[in-house]
């Protein structure tokens, strides 16, 4: 097994997850952040990027806060959620750098791939990173990660990471997962951490790489992606 991760999954169970902070089911489940600041502290994580704001960004700040020019960029679509996150980690008093982005979600394309994309301005997250860990938990409610991974790859260092969460679910996580390996090929190495909370995916950029999007099932992917982006507007307007 990789190295930091064997040290995280060792490690893990000695990172304490309050009852009276973590704010139940729709938060990263506990084992996940668990491992989630094992895995940033075996790292040496320095500057962090995460796409859903919430109790993961309280455990990422904490674990980065005693490290020389740290940073942790925390996108979420919802402003909602980011003002919760941004209000808990205010309340504990973490000294991390933490800067909360909200980036409504919008249809973008990827080659023939229409995703869903946040909308943060073009270079931003390469003019911040290079980042040495990122979290996907977003975006929420069958919306679709797909598009996250290809704008953050970018933006990672060589030898970063990337954690995907709900790897275990077969009709999103899963497929996503098989289509950034056929865009990026042997650039990535993705290990599957399935006992662990609802799954994690623990990839690896293994090199930089442009990708070779894949052109199956672009139709069908569109018309889903045009039917989330409604019911994201209406949930919007609720």
């Amino acid at each position: 097994m990789n190295t930091y991760i064997a040290q995280a999954v060792a490690e893990m169970d000695k990172v304490n997850v309050s009852r009276l902070e973590h704010p139940g089911s729709w938060a990263l489940d506990p084992a996940s952040c668990r491992f989630l600041a094992a895995f940033a502290r075996a790292l040496g994580a320095r500057r962090v990027l995460e796409f859903g704001s919430g109790f993961s960004t309280l455990m990422l700040a904490r674990e980065t806060e005693k490290i020389e020019d740290n940073f942790l960029l925390s996108v979420d679509d919802s402003a909602k959620y980011s003002a919760l996150a941004k209000e808990a980690f205010e309340t504990s008093e973490c000294g991390a750098k933490v800067e909360f982005r909200v980036a409504p979600l919008r249809p973008r394309l990827y080659g023939t791939r229409l995703l869903l994309s946040y909308s943060l301005p073009k270079g931003l997250l390469e003019a911040l990173g290079p980042f040495d860990l990122v979290l996907i938990d977003a975006p929420h409610h069958d919306l679709g990660r797909e598009s996250v991974f290809y704008d953050a790859f970018p933006a990672v260092a060589p030898g970063g990471y990337v954690v995907l969460d709900d790897a275990n679910r077969t009709d999103m996580e899963k497929t996503y997962v098989r289509s950034w390996q056929a865009a990026y090929g042997g650039a990535m190495d993705p290990i599957l951490l399935e006992g662990i909370g609802n799954g994690l995916c623990v990839i690896e950029k293994v090199e930089s790489a442009r990708p070779a999007y894949p052109r199956a099932g672009s139709l069908q992917l569109a018309a889903k992606t045009l039917r989330n982006y409604a019911r994201f507007l209406s949930r919007s307007q609720a």
